[in-house]
């Protein structure tokens, strides 16, 4: 089976392009123009502004990557990953915890009109649907579609995470910040999926279950 290194997922103003651990600049290149050429009436006269995440780039893989998507669509601002200092460390790391602590089981689909609200952890064994809202304190995991509504970390917690296996919300919150799905997506997820705060920005990434520290 063909291993992706690149996902691509809409985001709000633009798109991010997660780049896995292992991939090189040729197959990413690769793999990143077929999945823009087969999205062109998307970006079609429209300046996309792009975040790079997972693995990190030289200057020269950044500006090599850059040039090379320019001449598929019109981008605009570009930010890549941001090493962190020694100082943030251990603050980034908390980010992917999942503590234990008071959880809440729900099963079965979570329907529109229907509210699963909890002051500690959620797990919904089954799909949220188009509104439906799930609040927690902690952490959301949806073992099924996530297309409703997900607060996490609602009290403020940042360290707060949502993973579903198809991840596509109406609205997404962690802690205050919040996003929305764009209306046209780019690529749908056929793989579980994280969503994490790293400083003030939401990002959202293929679940890698070896990234999550316990």
């Amino acid at each position: 089976m063909k291993e992706n290194k690149v996902f691509l997922k809409g985001i709000l103003g633009g798109l991010q392009v997660y780049i896995g651990p292992d991939a090189g600049l040729e197959s990413i290149m690769k793999e990143l123009g077929q999945k823009l050429d087969s999205s062109k009436s998307f970006f079609k006269d429209t300046e996309v502004n792009l975040v790079f995440t997972g693995r990190e780039l030289n200057e020269s893989e950044r500006n090599e990557l850059v040039g090379f998507i320019s001449q598929k669509i019109h981008v605009g601002n570009v930010e890549f990953n941001i090493p962190i200092e020694k100082e943030e460390a251990k603050m980034d790391a908390a980010t992917y915890s999942t503590d234990e602590g008071m959880t809440k089981f729900y099963k079965g689909t979570v329907r529109n009109g229907q509210r699963i609200d909890y002051q500690g952890n959620i797990i919904v064994m089954g799909d949220v649907n188009p509104g439906a809202e799930i609040v927690a304190g902690g952490n959301i995991i949806v073992l099924g579609n996530l297309r409703g509504m997900a607060h996490a970390g609602v009290s403020g917690d940042k360290r707060a995470i949502v993973i579903a296996l198809c991840l596509q919300p109406t609205q997404l919150r962690i802690g205050n910040v919040i996003t929305r799905s764009p209306e046209d997506e780019t690529e749908k997820p056929h793989y579980p999926e994280i969503a994490y705060l790293k400083g003030n920005n939401l990002f959202i990434e293929p679940y890698l279950p070896g990234k999550i520290k316990y």
